[in-house]
């Protein structure tokens, strides 16, 4: 739950934005004020993240109240609702998050609340890593983090090992099995002797930043118990649950995932035994950007096409799917933009294989683009 208040000076307007905030249960308004004096007098016992307030107030301008804020509490998220336009460049050197010009709509505002959820979880990642001996950082590239500086691994198939147990943390691997994976073309006494060995070498590095005994053997068996460490990985694991969870999950949760994901898992470390790993982790990529193409492709058109463009990145001569993204665009009224998206393709087809379009998506634009 995100705390928040609100200041403006007109009570009737106030009032109003309040009942449209009830729409979005994430937010919880803490307190409303109509003087920025009796707003700042509390302030020293207020807990808030977030800050909506009137550009045009009376003691002082909604501008001079975000920067006291901002500058006593940089976390904070400042929103100002106004229907003063001129006064936006300012408002965002300040350190303002968004700019909503009044009357505010629905879209609108859900845009402004999925930024204040993005600012909201970073600040709460930046807290947890302070506290946080471990980082580590699984998607574009791997690394590990103590206390801010780098870890360095005694080898590289210390590394790997270590980048192993943190994809497959809290379950039982067999000491042959991992003798398999890491050291598939030595022999099997030469590779037990290197994975003692790695081991060893984990092992030491972990102990050294506080984490002595997260792995433990048993009967031939290893388990890494997932000790309280900040892991990219684990942050997407437990969003994308969350989203698998709904039938419509929110797009600032969407926008959550696909911030984490980045570039994709370990794309600078080819470890086969990955594959299959990462191909997971791809299809739950290619599922958020499906569902926020369709969540936004009413209420956010450039979000849609951002999603789209995505989409066809990862598969872009796949015509089965094209035709499926172009009938939805088709369908939601969105003409122009369909045919620049087969207008795309069309060129990459050319350029690339030195093929065309098929008859039936030739079949399509006739049917729709030409005629509008």
């Amino acid at each position: 739950m995100i705390r928040a208040v609100l200041i403006d000076n007109e009570p009737l307007a106030l009032h109003y934005f309040q009942n449209k905030l009830q729409a979005f249960q994430q937010i919880q308004v803490m307190k409303t004020f109509t003087s920025v004096e009796t707003f700042l007098q509390e302030l020293p016992t207020l807990e808030f993240e977030a800050i909506f307030l009137e550009v045009k107030l009376n003691e002082l301008t909604g501008l001079e109240v975000a920067d006291i804020v901002k500058t006593e509490r940089p976390y904070v998220s400042v929103i100002f609702i106004t229907s003063h336009q001129e006064f936006a460049l300012q408002a965002y050197d300040i350190g303002g998050l968004d700019y909503l010009l009044k009357p505010i709509n629905h879209a609108r505002l859900e845009k402004a609340i999925a930024r204040i959820e993005h600012e909201y979880s970073i600040q709460q990642l930046i807290q947890k890593a302070s506290k946080t001996m471990l980082n580590v950082q699984c998607f574009d590239q791997f690394a590990a983090y103590s206390n801010n500086s780098l870890i360095a691994f005694k080898t590289e198939k210390t590394k790997e090992l270590f980048v192993y147990f943190i994809l497959h943390p809290n379950i039982p691997i067999h000491r042959d099995y991992l003798i398999e994976i890491l050291w598939p073309d030595l022999d099997y006494v030469r590779a037990k002797s290197n994975l003692h060995t790695a081991l060893s070498y984990l092992r030491k590095t972990l102990s050294n930043i506080g984490y002595a005994n997260c792995i433990v053997f048993s009967n031939k068996y290893y388990i890494f118990e997932k000790p309280n460490i900040l892991c990219d990985l684990y942050d997407f694991q437990r969003y994308y649950d969350d989203f698998s969870k709904q039938e419509f999950p929110p797009i600032s949760l969407i926008n959550q995932c696909i911030s984490i994901y980045k570039n994709g898992l370990l794309i600078f470390d080819d470890y086969e035994w990955a594959t299959a790993y990462k191909d997971k982790l791809t299809k739950s990529y290619i599922d958020l950007l499906e569902k926020g193409f369709q969540a936004s492709i009413l209420t956010d058109t450039s979000k849609a096409l951002e999603f789209l463009n995505s989409l066809l990145d990862f598969d872009p001569y796949n015509e089965q799917k094209l035709q499926h993204y172009l009938h939805i665009l088709i369908n939601t009224g969105l003409y122009e933009q369909a045919y620049r998206v087969f207008q795309d393709y069309e060129q990459k087809l050319k350029e690339d294989l030195g093929l065309s379009p098929s008859s039936t998506l030739l079949e399509i634009t006739n049917k729709f683009f030409i005629q509008k």
